[in-house]
Order: C-alpha cells, then structure tokens, then sequence
C-alpha cells in the first residue's frame, strides 16, 4: 500500500479508466432500455420537443446529458455510453472521501478499488443505461450531506436539497437521499439547542420546495396524480390502491422478500459477501463509528423501498403465479454503494490477521517485516483479481452482433423509416426504422396478417430458431416474404431478414 493519497487515488482512477475503456469496447450491441427510452428522450430534446421528451415515462437528466454530449458525437448509442462511462469512472471520487470521513484513508482506498472493479457496476458504466449517472450523483450527494451534518456551517443545508434533485432527476428513488438527511436530523444527529434543529430542518425544507416542487408540479399537470415518475405513483408504490383478493397478503410478501433477496446476493459477488460479513462482524466487535449509522440508515431506508417495490408493483396471475416482475438488480446497487465500506473492511482484517500470523512464523529468516507485508498484499490482491475480474471483463451481447448487422443492412438497403416486423426490437433501432414488435407465442398468423397489411411492412426479421420453433407462423411468413439475407458468426445467434418483394 502506498503511503500517498494522490497516488492511490491516481491509481484508483486508472484502474477505473482502463476497466471503463475496455468494457466500452466490449460493449457490442444497446441495451434495449437504452434504445427505446433514454436515446429517444435525447432526440425529442435535440429537436426541441421538450414537451415531448418529458412525457416519455422515464426520469429526463440522462437523456439530457446524452442529448449535450451529442451536440460533438452523432452517434446517439456513442453518446450515451460515453456518458455513463464517465460517470462511471468518477464514482470512486464520492465513494473515496465519504469513506475517508466515516472510517479512514486505507478502509476509503480498498472499498473505492472493490467498487472499481465490481461486475456489474463496470460493465452498466460502459452502456446506454442511466445507472452509473445516478450512482456517481447518489454518493456525491450521500458524502456532501454527511460533510455538512459533520460541519457547522448551516447554509450549507440548502444544497443537499439540490444534490438530492439531480440524482432525482436521473431515478426517482433519488427522493431517499432528503429523506435520509430529513430522519438523521430529526432523531440522530445532536444538536445543542432545539432551535438549531428546526432551523436546519426549516432550510432543508425551503430548499426541497424550491427544487422539486415545479418537476413535480408538472408530474401533477401530465398524470393528474401527486407521484414522484411518470412510470409509478406514489399509491401505487405503497400499496394504496389495495393488494387485490386473487394472492394472499402473506404469500406477496414471502415472494417479495425472496426476489429481492435473491436479486441482492445475484448482484453482489460471493467474494464481496464473504467480506461485508467479516467487515461488520470486525465493526461488531470494535464498536460501531459515528457515520456508520449514518450508512446503516440508509441501507436500511433503501431495503424498504425495494421491498415495498417489488410488494406493489408485481403483476399478479391465478394460481398465485407472479405474471410480471418489474424489478431488477440494478435497482439494488445503492444498497452496495452503501456497504462496500465493510467489504473493505473486511480485506483488511483478512490481511492484517494472514500478516501477524506471517510475521509470528520464523521461516524464512531472510523476509523483513516489510517484505512479509508486501508479499501478503499482492498475494490476496492477485487473489481477488482472479476471482473478480473474469465476470467483470466478460464481453456484453457479442453473441446478439447479428441483431446489428441486420439493421445496418436494411437501413442500407431502404434508409430511415423502414416498417419492420421482427422479434427483436433492436433491429428496428440500428435501421432506424419504424418497430412492430411481434411474440410467437402470443401473435399468431391470422394477427400478423392483418398487422402486416394496416402497417405496410416492408421486412420480417426473426431468429433462425424460430423457423424450427414456429413452423406455421414462419410457412405462412414466406408466402408474403423472401427471404433477403442472413447473418450468423461462431458464438452468435442466427438472424434472417425477409422481404416483402424480393
């Protein structure tokens, strides 16, 4: 370990830059929330369709920023990843110096480097998704709030509210950061004199106000309801509307429990696990510090909210049969933000524990105090690496290449605004064209027939297994098609493009 914060802090970041770039060029096909919500918000922007773009269901600062960043890259896929990506590589910034102030220098360094080379935390700032954007503003929110609880200066209060608004502004779930501060100022933090309290909270309010109350305003206008998104009210989220008679109460929150939890230990690594429980294990015996409660609140602020989301938003079938469920594990990854500091913890107690039993062996003789330490550290650390990195730098949809191809090929073929048919809307975006999204299982022949002809579809893009999984629907395809061309690679899938007159 370096003893030199500019220098591992210039490590950190070119561990951070490296990983980012080469997982950005590994990166081989959008991502479809990329290609269906945040590029179509930026190009509603770009167009001055402002009305537009705030009507779409997601949060507008992403697409904003890809919408800015697009102004010197035309590629709009292009321009949102570079703005994950650099978001994405300035997280360890937050992350560094709120550990700094809760724990210390070497806890900061280790929890910022595990969060560095995290799977999925890599691998989503390399893509057209919004989740780097809004964890890179989530905990530089998170650090200036508990900097400002530290401090003494009050006005200094009335900027949470805004770091608050931006991350807000990228997820709703941004909202929990004020929430956090509001219930940590109420009944944690100790105050002097009762008036300073309600002073602060006074502030905080006034500037909450301020900053939310005119995109929620026109949430109101649009939706006709109080709700923090367009995609779920704020009933909707608590359960207000009531829970229906067709599922039991208890059987929901089994089920919620369970996919939540399951989704929690699917997005954090087995290494990472084993870790966080030796870090807090350590904390349990040494005493919890003073900002550490400050975190377990909002780990535990952030668990409610996911359970109480996936509780209420679950689409229920018969049978208490969960038809669908809209949660995922990118919605968990606040939660390791939060608690990546035990994870580090946890590395250093490990090393520190193989290291005194290193150092009480007398063999070899000729190994110094310092060179015991230095070859315990790169040891566990080429450890870790082999253990982290392979899913880390796992390529992202080489396999669906094929879906790029053929888009690029029919908008070569016909230009923009192509009527496309096709079980894979990514194709639609590559060719820039118009997307009929169509389900085998659910859409059969005489529906596509009658689709084809009100829409005028000019190609039927579809996987090659489904020629073999769907032989009436594909027989009844090339009567009215022929097919055009076909793509396929080693370790791809097979796409065949038909069209209508050729």
């Amino acid at each position: 370990m370096i003893k030199n914060e500019k220098i591992d802090l210039a490590i950190l970041l070119l561990i951070s830059l490296l990983l980012s770039i080469y997982l950005f060029f590994r990166t081989y096909v959008i991502s479809l929330d990329g290609a269906f919500q945040y590029i179509p918000i930026a190009k509603d922007i770009v167009s001055g369709l402002y009305g537009k773009a705030l009507a779409h269901n997601q949060q507008p600062l992403y697409s904003v920023l890809v919408a800015f960043v697009s102004r010197w890259v035309s590629d709009y896929e292009l321009a949102g990843k570079l703005v994950s990506t650099i978001f994405g590589i300035l997280i360890i910034f937050p992350v560094y110096f709120l550990g700094k102030r809760i724990f210390d220098e070497r806890v900061a360094l280790f929890s910022s480097f595990f969060l560095a080379i995290h799977p999925y935390i890599r691998r989503f700032s390399a893509d057209v998704l919004k989740e780097s954007t809004y964890l890179f503003l989530f905990a530089t929110a998170i650090w200036f709030a508990w900097r400002t609880i530290q401090g003494e200066k009050k006005y200094l209060y009335l900027f949470i509210p805004l770091l608050s608004a931006l991350a807000f502004l990228v997820r709703p779930d941004g909202v929990e950061i004020l929430i956090g501060v509001f219930l940590y100022v109420l009944f944690i933090k100790k105050f002097s004199a009762s008036k300073e309290k309600w002073t602060i909270i006074l502030l905080l309010f006034l500037s909450s106000a301020l900053l939310f109350l005119p995109y929620l305003i026109h949430l109101k206008e649009t939706t006709g309801v109080w709700t923090l998104s367009r995609a779920k009210t704020i009933s909707g989220f608590l359960g207000l509307g009531g829970m229906g008679d067709e599922v039991s109460i208890y059987y929901k929150i089994l089920f919620s429990l369970k996919k939540l939890n399951t989704e929690i230990f699917s997005i954090y690594h087995p290494l990472y696990i084993f870790l966080l429980v030796i870090g807090l294990l350590k904390r349990r015996f040494f005493h919890f510090r003073t900002g550490e409660g400050f975190l377990f609140l909002f780990c535990a602020l952030h668990y409610v909210v996911l359970f109480l989301l996936v509780l209420n938003i679950t689409e229920w079938g018969g049978e208490e049969m969960a038809r669908a469920v809209h949660f995922s594990g990118r919605h968990v990854l606040p939660l390791l933000l939060f608690s990546v500091y035990w994870v580090g913890e946890g590395f250093l107690t490990i090393y520190q524990w193989i290291l005194k039993k290193a150092e009480s062996h007398r063999l070899p003789l000729y190994l110094g105090s310092n060179r015991k330490s230095a070859i315990v550290f790169v040891t566990l650390l080429i450890l870790i690496l082999a253990i982290v990195l392979p899913k880390t730098l796992k390529p992202q949809r080489y396999e669906r290449l094929p879906e790029k191809w053929a888009g690029v090929w029919i908008k070569n073929q016909s230009g923009q605004g192509a009527k496309i048919f096709t079980t894979m809307p990514r194709v639609a975006f590559y060719a820039d064209g118009e997307c009929e999204h169509i389900d085998f299982k659910r859409d059969k022949s005489d529906r596509i027939e009658t689709l084809m002809t009100e829409k005028k579809a000019q190609y039927f893009v579809i996987r090659g297994r489904e020629t073999i999984d769907y032989p009436q629907e594909i027989g009844f395809i090339e009567k009215h098609f022929a097919e055009a061309i076909c793509f396929e690679e080693k370790g791809m899938e097979k796409i065949v493009v038909y069209r209508r007159g050729s």
